[in-house]
Order: structure tokens, then C-alpha cells, then sequence
């Protein structure tokens, strides 16, 4: 039966050997159970514990992830690293380490201190907590008969994931305390980080000679304005995530100083809305209402605006474990600029129903 070739963990036995021997490997163990579990405290989806090795004078680390997965390091009296196996190298045959990866967040370490046909010594992976594991993600219908799956990670942080022809196209991902929306496939939709759940509408909306269009707010995430022009004038509704009033500006009040909205050529055939997140000599940022379809005119009755219905985001399905976990990462942005996106590319996309836009935008503005 041959042994494997170690140097460098033969290096650190001798090292210790010389030395006298000043850290036992119970001592070793002991002092970093401490590190092992403070780091296990810093996030409810990260989890440490240390074992001991079958090797002497040394430790293993174990490390679960949601995010990265699990990794074990092994480690010399010292607690300098000297091996690793992760999700991307699974076996170091050299070292004698190595792991598998099951469902339901499952993991095994296995170790041996010679080679040939010795069997190997296993190890569970810490769990994850239940809350990380089995998320209860759900899946929403949109207005336009898509589904959309929400997993959650942890309080506050949502991801979901616009996926077409099997391909991600574009990512909603929440922060605790920071919602976010998103413009695509000629939809506005959004995703609260309080509750996880996804409000749905189009973009564009016409009834008569009455026509509506939802641009995005220069406010806090998942806010956006819905613009409506019609003959008799024009309107501009701030709302939240859930699509409730914050404030509004119409031809007859055309400024609301207290929500920074206001209404430019008020009156006319080309209204234009302004924000700001501040008085005094701040700038408004512009955007135009939408265009009166041809043959209305200034005083030709119109019908109640009436848009696509728009979806309360109402649980319809949960979904298997960690049914959002791939694709690619939002960025979230602190100032008020659009991202256009798709896929893992971060390239901009005109396909199909439209453009892709997923804003981020910071919460603390005013």
C-alpha cells in the first residue's frame, strides 16, 4: 500500500516537530472553534464548522454557502491553508480530500491519510439554515401570461429571473429595505422586498383618445410615474412599488413642490413631466407624455382611461428549491441611470416585445 506524496504537509509536521511540538492539534482545534463559529454569525446563508483531520497536527474547515456552495480547507496547526476543495475542484487526490454535493443543500467531505484501496473517512457539510434551504420560492403570472419565478434568500432579498427560449434575459434583485422593477418584454414589473411578491402592467395603454405610459421616477427603488394624456389634459401619478399614489400633477396643478413633479407646456400639445430629488436650484429631469393618437383633438370627449389589467402579483404556484439560482447577477446602482441588459452579456437587447431595462436606484435620496 503506497502513501501519497505530501511535501508540503510533511514541511509543517517537521516545522511543528522542531519546534517542540508548542500547538497539539486539540489545542489547534479548540482555539479556532471560536473563529469557526463568529464566522458562522455573519450571515444567515454562511456557515462554518471546523473538524478534525486524520492527517496530524492538522484541521479542516468546512464551509456552506447558498451562493458559492460548499468548501473545506485543510489546515496546518498554524491555520495557514495548505489544500482546498470547492465546487469548482471537488478532489485533491495529493492531499487526500475531496467532496460531494447532493440535493436539498447536501454535502459530504471525505478525507484518507494513504492512498490505494483505503477507504475514506466522511463528514457532513454544516446545513444550511431553513430558511436559506427551503426558501418558499413561488411563482407569479404576469400581465402578459408570462410566469415569473421568486426565490428568497434570506429577510428582504428576492431574486427573480426573465428567462426566454431558456435563456436569462434579465434579473430583479432586492436588497432588505430596497425594492426593485424592472422595464421588459413591454412591461413594468415589480418586486417588493418586504413581502417578495411581483406587481405586473404595460408600459403603454390607449382607450379612446385617453393614452398612458409608466416611465421611471427619479426616486427610491421600484417607484415609477404613470403618465396619462387625453384632450382634456395631462397627468402624472408618482406611485410606490405596489403601484399606490405618492403624489401627483395634472394641467390644473401643474407643480407639486413637496414631491418634486412637475408639469412642463401644461395645456399644450407637448406636456412634458419633471422630477427632482431636491428643491432650490436643482435641476428637473424631463420626459415627455405620450402623444395623442391621430384625429384627437383638444376637446373631443374621451373615455375613462382603461390599461391591460394589472396583476396584484397573487402566489399561483410554489416551486422546487432553488428554482432561481443561475443566470446573471444585478447590480445595484447609487445613482439614477438605467442598465440595459441581457443575459450574463450586460449588453444592450432590442428583441420581441421591446427592450430590457433594470434600474436600481438608491433608497437613502430624497
Amino acid at each position: 500500500m503506497s502513501t501519497y506524496a505530501r511535501t508540503s504537509l510533511r514541511a509543517a509536521i517537521a516545522t511543528v516537530a522542531l519546534a517542540g511540538a508548542l500547538l497539539t492539534p486539540a489545542a489547534a482545534f479548540a482555539a479556532t472553534t471560536g473563529q469557526a463559529a463568529a464566522a458562522a454569525s455573519n450571515g444567515t446563508c454562511h456557515v462554518t464548522k471546523d473538524v478534525a483531520s486524520v492527517l496530524p497536527y492538522m484541521f479542516v474547515t468546512l464551509t456552506n454557502d447558498l451562493a458559492d456552495g460548499p468548501k473545506a480547507e485543510l489546515r496546518n496547526d498554524q491555520g495557514k491553508v495548505v489544500a482546498t476543495v470547492d465546487r469548482a475542484h471537488p478532489t485533491d487526490l495529493s492531499a487526500g480530500i475531496k467532496l460531494q454535493e447532493a440535493k436539498g443543500a447536501k454535502a459530504v467531505f471525505l478525507q484518507r491519510s494513504q492512498g490505494g484501496d483505503t477507504p475514506w473517512k466522511s463528514q457532513d457539510f454544516p446545513r444550511l439554515p431553513k430558511t436559506c434551504s427551503d426558501p418558499g420560492d413561488a411563482t407569479y403570472k404576469l400581465v402578459n401570461g408570462e410566469t415569473l419565478r421568486v426565490h428568497k434568500f434570506s429577510t428582504g432579498q428576492y431574486r427573480a429571473e426573465f428567462v426566454t427560449n431558456g435563456k436569462v434575459d434579465a434579473i430583479l434583485g432586492t436588497t432588505q429595505g430596497h425594492d426593485a422593477d424592472a422595464f421588459v418584454h413591454g412591461m413594468h414589473v415589480t418586486l417588493s422586498s418586504w413581502t417578495g411578491k411581483v406587481k405586473s402592467e404595460y408600459v403603454h395603454g390607449r382607450s379612446g383618445c385617453t393614452v398612458t405610459e409608466v416611465v421611471p421616477s427619479v426616486f427610491h427603488d421600484g417607484m415609477s410615474v404613470k403618465l396619462t394624456n387625453s384632450p382634456q389634459g395631462s397627468k402624472a401619478v408618482l406611485r410606490d412599488s405596489g403601484f399606490a399614489t405618492l403624489g401627483s400633477v395634472d394641467s390644473a396643478t401643474p407643480v407639486n413642490n413637496a414631491q418634486g413633479l412637475r408639469i412642463q407646456n401644461a395645456g399644450t400639445a407637448a406636456p412634458r413631466l419633471g422630477q427632482r430629488t431636491q428643491g432650490g436650484g436643482a435641476p428637473y429631469t424631463y420626459t415627455a407624455f405620450p402623444k395623442l393618437p391621430a384625429g384627437c383633438a383638444s376637446g373631443t370627449p374621451t373615455k375613462t382611461p382603461v390599461n391591460a389589467p394589472t396583476q396584484n402579483g397573487g402566489q399561483t404556484t410554489v416551486v422546487p428549491k432553488g428554482a432561481v439560482a443561475a443566470g446573471a447577477d444585478f447590480t445595484a446602482h447609487s445613482g439614477d441611470e438605467t442598465a440595459l441588459i441581457a443575459g450574463g452579456a450586460g449588453l444592450a437587447v432590442v428583441a420581441g416585445a421591446g427592450f430590457v431595462a433594470l434600474r436600481r436606484r438608491a433608497a437613502g435620496r430624497a
